[in-house]
């Protein structure tokens, strides 16, 4: 089906420049049949032109002519594939620029004109492609990852209760010191400061030892609630659209073979357009030259339009490689023959800049469903003091605080556990990362996927806008033959 589209398009755009071919043939015929008549059926017939044929007749003709032979130079003709070869070559450069840059709208006095979602503005101005749909990228992104290469609870549930809290034992137990003295002084300072100093050591050493098992008992309920207190895409699309300039680097870094490619192809795609543009005005210079302003723009705008599509297209398709003479020699999608090796750097910049344990709890402390993360802590917190009250606080809780006291303590323990937790939680990133094993997993269940799933995990984030990017190449590639046409042929 994609090679069948890939074609059909193709076929379209060499039907379009054939057809102005015979156009110009058949505007070249009627033209010379204009000498076998008389001067005033000549006048007659030019007075029955129709105004836009009128426009091309009585265009001016050119006036660098060789002073000897009264005809233009060869070498002029010669250079034009030449010239197309460039203009290929720029052309796509310039596209890849606008792809990536610039980061904000410019100019920025007219970004209240820009519209919702585009790169450019009704009163002009431009934003890179990447950067103007980095949130919609990121949120699309999002969706293929979870439905093709990672489950959010499955990953999770790799965290190892007991090792996590082993590894914020020790900043924990400062942690835990601070807030029950805290606690204890503001809620039951008459018995607080008349324990003996042995007993509050006592106390607290007890409590301390005890408090890795609050840690257990929270990570069991964020494995078994993650879905409920983690949003990944709002995490990622916040940290693209924040983020821009990481953004386009990993599209850089990920695809940089084949941006490579498409700013060299352009130089020799170019320069085959201009072959057949070379033979064409030539035939249409010798005889009508006044047609030569806009025949140039006309096959730059071609050559534009066409040298961006076709690297565009060869990066992607076809999608499940094709084979020649037994093998020898395979067709497929550039960018799909380096499925590892793009796997492997895809999931490495991923896990740098989006998913990564720093980024995960931070979204959860701060991000969309912080209310339901600090009522898990403050949950968590309640069963954990509950399941150890008869271990370490009975006596207080009993007989000299009551039950409305130990009631008030213990949610002033969860308010400063969760005050303190992102003092606490970042030691333990180092374990996460290698625990979670987001990196490793991406990589290599992408690597495994076939042609056309891995085409479909990284194409759409900016397949929608590749039509973009080619007519702005037809547009540059337009002005170049303008340009050309009166620097090197002489319009005047």
């Amino acid at each position: 089906m994609e090679t069948t589209t890939a074609t059909t398009m193709l076929a379209s755009t060499t039907s379009f420049l054939w057809w102005w071919c015979l156009v110009f043939l058949l505007m070249l015929t009627s033209n010379s049949g204009v000498s076998a008549f008389t001067r005033d059926d000549a006048r007659e017939e030019e007075e029955d032109h129709h105004e836009f044929s009128h426009f091309f007749v009585s265009s001016p003709r050119r006036v660098l002519l060789d002073a000897e032979t009264g005809k233009t130079s060869m070498e002029l003709y010669i250079m034009i594939p030449f010239v197309c070869g460039l203009v290929g070559y720029v052309t796509n450069v310039l596209a890849l620029k606008m792809t990536f840059y610039p980061l904000e709208f410019f100019p920025r006095c007219l970004k209240f004109a820009q519209v919702p979602g585009q790169p450019f503005g009704l009163l002009g101005g431009w934003q890179g492609i990447i950067p103007s749909k980095a949130g919609k990228m990121a949120e699309i992104l999002v969706d293929l990852m979870t439905e093709k290469l990672i489950d959010v609870k499955d990953t999770f549930a790799k965290l190892d209760s007991h090792e996590f809290a082993d590894v914020l034992k020790q900043p924990l137990r400062v942690k835990v010191r601070e807030q029950f003295e805290e606690v204890m002084t503001e809620n039951a300072p008459d018995l607080w400061l008349t324990l003996p100093e042995y007993v509050k050591n006592e106390i607290v050493k007890t409590v301390i030892e005890r408090s890795p098992l609050f840690l257990e008992t929270l990570i069991d309920a964020l494995k078994e609630n993650v879905y409920e207190i983690l949003d990944l895409k709002s995490m990622v699309v916040r940290l693209a659209e924040e983020n821009k300039d990481k953004v386009v680097q990993m599209f850089k870094d990920v695809g940089a073979n084949e941006f490579r490619f498409i700013e060299v192809s352009g130089l020799y795609f170019g320069f085959l357009f201009g072959l057949v543009q070379m033979g064409v005005f030539y035939v249409v210079d010798q005889s009508h030259p006044e047609y030569g302003i806009w025949l140039l723009p006309l096959f730059g705008f071609a050559t534009g339009y066409l040298t961006n599509w076709v690297a565009l297209t060869v990066i992607f398709k076809p999608v499940e490689p094709i084979h020649f003479f037994g093998g020898c020699y395979t067709l497929h999608g550039v960018f799909l023959k380096r499925q590892v090796e793009v796997s492997a750097e895809f999931s490495r910049l991923n896990f740098l800049h989006f998913c990564n344990a720093e980024n995960l709890w931070n979204e959860m402390m701060h991000g969309t469903f912080k209310g339901k993360f600090e009522s898990l802590i403050r949950k968590s917190s309640r069963e954990f003091f509950d399941s150890q009250a008869g271990v370490t606080g009975k006596y207080l809780t009993n007989e000299f605080l009551g039950q409305r006291a130990y009631e008030k303590i213990t949610d002033q323990m969860s308010d400063l556990l969760i005050r303190d937790v992102k003092h606490i939680i970042p030691h333990s990133y180092e374990y996460q990362d290698e625990a979670l094993e987001i990196e490793v997993t991406v990589s290599e269940k992408m690597g495994a996927l076939r042609s056309s799933e891995f085409e479909r995990v990284l194409h759409p984030v900016f397949e929608q806008d590749e039509i973009k990017l080619i007519v702005v190449g037809g547009v540059l590639g337009a002005a170049v033959g303008v340009i050309q046409y009166y620097a090197a042929f002489g319009g005047s």
